[in-house]
């Protein structure tokens, strides 16, 4: 049950505002040199096993279309520049409709617990409600503490199976939640 997908969907008609702690800046991809520096995010917070790996995956998924990444990929930086996380305002099928996808969001390690994770997702919710007026998200049970986030910022589980049903049941119990 951990490793299976599970979905969640958002209206992207109330997005929260969450402003960035001091020292920390958004900055969009300006060139396919930066997948360098989403590789070795990915790769920090365990998304690949290692740097090549996940650049090939920016390469495949996200650099394919270079102009689409350089509206559509965020990262957050310190103000001297250091890479603290990205998250992507991408896009994707649901139900036969291309919809909006808060996709990739990631922090690296040493940034993590420095309340970052909230005006990340809500600067990339607001970038996709620019393009959609919907998105969904695609998690799995073991992420709690993203699950969390995501239900505080509005979005609802998307349940189409038996299986899914059992992974948001176990999910809700696992946060105290109905």
């Amino acid at each position: 049950m951990e490793n299976i997908p599970i979905y969640m969907l958002h209206d992207l008609k109330h997005i929260p505002d969450y402003p960035l702690p001091d020292g920390f800046e958004f900055s969009p991809l300006n060139s396919e040199k930066e997948g360098e520096q989403w590789a070795e995010i990915t790769t920090a917070t365990s998304e690949f096993p290692d740097k090549n790996q996940a650049l090939i995956r920016f390469s495949t998924e996200l650099a394919s279309d270079l102009n689409k990444a350089k509206k559509r990929i965020i990262f957050l930086k310190t103000t001297t520049g250091r890479y603290a996380g990205t998250a992507c305002a991408w896009f994707g099928k649901w139900n036969g409709e291309t919809i909006g996808r808060l996709h990739w969001v990631e922090i690296m390690p040493e940034f993590q617990g420095h309340k970052l994770g909230r005006p990340l997702i809500a600067e990339t919710l607001s970038l996709l409600k620019q393009y959609h007026d919907k998105a969904y998200l695609k998690t799995q049970p073991r992420s709690l503490a993203a699950i969390h986030l995501y239900l505080d910022f509005g979005f609802k589980p998307a349940i189409h199976t038996t299986e899914e049903k059992r992974a948001w049941n176990h999910v809700f119990n696992q946060l105290n939640r109905d």
